[in-house]
């Protein structure tokens, strides 16, 4: 199959990316799950707002953009969010503060499906799914998080269900967020993209990669700008080593300020010239009520060997507050 390639040029950090048809082997398929119909989207904007929860970086810029409560949920239980006139330059992560904990049960919430989305209007929106997915029927502040982030390259024109894999040599000592900025909405449909992964990988010893695969998840051919932002390390620790295709999880705990949201990234450690890659799978926010009745907010992590070879790394955790 014919690849393109591009390349571009972030000017703080130097980059450059290489834009393809297809995927690297080393990348399975995404495991997003399905993304709720438009019309059952909930508007997060107008929720924050109800609740005195929009910050300043819901014009732009770092930091909490807004916040609110999802209500009770049932275990097992999904909400979509719409989050409307999202910036051109904002990359959006989302973090939770989940309440309604006992004793014996812990409250547990992440995000299982997110999206970038221009409409016909061309106005530009960030969708997501969060989902209850602990055993217990409880309630989560959403903490809907801004990083700022560069253009890098164009997508090109995308079929809808196709995607395109690319990737950038990177700075150590950094953690990356990655966004879309849709365009080629038609009058009846919206132009709609998914970062449906993110990868690192370590080429060298003096060399980090970050891949980022889009995929068009809407029902026109259409493109997308891709995007990056970045953070400095707050915290670090050591991945265990783990093989080809396994994957290894740890809890962070005291997750604290309960108020602010966590970005993370995995730093793999391997031998030239077998590549170490690994991908953050899974991100779940924890409520957990400690036996002398307190309350504490854990993060846990599920880190992917995408390599062939058994390797292991650094995760890098940085908070973002309001």
């Amino acid at each position: 199959m014919r690849r393109r390639i591009r390349a571009a040029l972030l000017a703080v950090t130097t980059l450059s990316v290489v834009v393809a048809s297809v995927g690297v082997a080393q990348a399975d398929e995404s495991s997003q799950s399905s993304q709720p119909a438009q019309s059952s989207l909930r508007d997060a904007r107008a929720a924050a707002a109800a609740s005195g929860g929009l910050s300043h970086a819901a014009k732009g810029g770092i930091g909490i953009a807004a916040t609110w409560f999802t209500g009770t949920l049932a275990a097992g239980g999904t909400q979509g969010w719409t989050w409307t006139n999202a910036p051109a330059d904002a990359a959006y992560v989302v973090g939770y503060n989940p309440v309604g904990a006992t004793t014996s049960a812990t409250c547990q919430f992440e995000t299982i499906n997110s999206r970038y989305v221009q409409l016909p209007t061309g106005e530009r929106q960030y969708q997501f799914t969060l989902k209850n997915v602990g055993s217990i029927a409880c309630g989560a502040t959403v903490q809907l998080t801004a990083v700022t982030s560069t253009f890098l390259g164009s997508t090109g024109g995308v079929s809808p269900g196709g995607t395109q894999t690319s990737l950038w040599n990177v700075p150590w000592n950094t953690i990356w967020v990655p966004a879309l900025n849709p365009s080629g909405a038609t009058g009846s449909a919206a132009c709609q993209f998914q970062v449906s992964r993110i990868w690192t990988v370590q080429p060298g010893s003096s060399l980090r990669q970050i891949w980022v695969e889009a995929k068009n998840v809407g029902s026109i051919t259409c493109q997308a700008d891709i995007r990056l932002g970045s953070t400095t390390i707050g915290s670090q620790f050591s991945m265990a080593t783990v093989g080809p295709g396994s994957t290894w999880s740890t809890t962070w705990n005291n997750a604290n300020p309960v108020t602010s949201a966590y970005v993370v990234g995995p730093s793999p450690q391997g031998s030239f010239p077998t590549y170490c890659q690994f991908e953050v799978t899974r991100l779940v926010y924890i409520q957990r009520i400690n036996s002398d009745g307190s309350s504490q907010r854990q993060l846990a992590m599920w880190f992917k060997n995408l390599s062939t070879l058994s390797c292991g790394g650094t995760a890098y955790l940085q908070t973002i507050a309001a």
